[in-house]
């Protein structure tokens, strides 16, 4: 029984919260429902932990869940725990829906005056699983579930120019992200944001084709990439909370990302200076090198981050980052925020920052266990 080492259930799967399991079937290699039915019901069973369970349908049944029962119950003040078999997607569903929808009607006068913050507990069923890697859940998720503590998710509000559209059914698809093509947009995310290199690999592979290789994907997405390299052009601009922008030199990059976690997989240490959910947000740029030194500084990153020490490479703690476009093909033109794809209108943008992590409206709205 594995409460026998930790003396009882922990506050976040007590009688006195609501539980919901939601099983993202479709999540990486697509072991989720397998996991839930032979490990983690028998488990949860033989506690006697009372829970709901939602088996995902579509891409949007996280969000659907989000909009139908978890902000009602976090607006009437419920205690809420989610126990999350996904990758980094449905938590990044969440944050973004609980995110987007309270700004929404924020000048609503009906709105309660209480948020109880839900608490998501994840058990990694993606590729990459960077959210559970960088804050040490992955190691052993179902050790975490019972042991761990409930800690406020950070977070990053990414604003994009008009006419910007979300990418879907495997880059075959468009939409809206905002009410007309005249208005910025804004997504929010908790993991990265990625122009260049790191942005066209998660799109190219965002395949199912790709997606049933695993890690490996990332891999063959990259020799592909590589074997005619692209040099992303555009003007990148950072600062700090009272700083004017400072643009960094040249217009030519490679790898440009902004990040809130240590590590993009198990291995892969983008952020070593990042500690789990302390809340900073990491530039790092690789200008436009030759294939074999992209390949060479990105292959230190799998030795404990030393990439960051290289001469080569733009590594600092902002509060902003601003990217320019300046790319005809709309190929070049893609941002990755925590692994969904958007396309940016010719000569657009997009702004990403930092949120503060106070209040609600530090926009906190989750707590992960770790």
């Amino acid at each position: 029984m594995i409460l026998k080492s930790y003396g009882g259930l922990p506050p976040h799967l007590l009688p006195d919260r609501e539980i919901h399991v939601i099983v993202s079937v479709l999540s990486g290699r697509h072991k989720a429902q397998e996991y839930y039915d032979e490990t983690l019901k028998p488990l949860l069973d033989d506690h006697h932990i009372e829970y709901s369970t939602h088996t995902t349908t579509s891409a949007q049944t996280v969000i659907e869940l989000c909009r139908s029962l978890i902000i009602p119950n976090a607006t009437q003040g419920v205690k809420q725990t989610i126990i999350l078999l996904s990758g980094d997607g449905g938590v990044v569903d969440i944050v973004n829906t609980l995110t987007t929808d309270l700004n929404r009607s924020s000048d609503d006068v009906r709105r309660p005056s209480v948020f109880m913050k839900p608490v998501i507990a994840v058990i990694p069923m993606g590729t990459a699983n960077a959210l559970a890697w960088s804050s040490k859940v992955a190691q052993d998720a179902l050790q975490v579930l019972f042991a761990g503590t409930p800690k406020p998710l950070p977070s990053f509000q990414a604003t994009f120019s008009p006419g910007s559209k979300l990418v879907t059914d495997e880059g075959r698809g468009r939409e809206s992200l905002a009410e007309s093509d005249d208005v910025e947009s804004v997504m929010y995310g908790a993991v990265v944001a990625s122009w260049g290199l790191h942005a066209s690999l998660v799109a190219m592979s965002d395949t199912a084709e790709y997606r049933k290789h695993g890690l490996e994907r990332f891999r063959m997405a990259a020799e592909e990439l590589l074997k005619n390299v692209h040099v992303y052009t555009g003007k990148i601009k950072w600062r700090n909370t009272s700083d004017e922008w400072e643009e960094l030199p040249g217009s030519k990059h490679a790898y440009i990302l902004t990040t809130l976690v240590s590590n993009l997989e198990e291995h892969f240490q983008i952020s070593p200076d990042t500690k789990p959910l302390d809340g900073s947000l990491r530039l790092l740029h690789i200008g436009p090198e030759p294939v074999q030194d992209i390949l060479r500084i990105l292959g230190l990153a799998y030795q404990a981050g030393k990439h960051v020490t290289d001469p080569k490479v733009t590594y600092k703690e902002i509060d902003a980052l601003r990217i320019e476009l300046d790319e005809e093909d709309e190929l070049w033109r893609l941002i990755c925020i925590d692994g969904k794809i958007v396309a940016v209108e010719k000569g657009g943008w997009v702004e990403v920052k930092w949120l503060a992590g106070s209040g609600i409206d530090g926009r906190r709205v989750v707590e992960l266990v770790c």
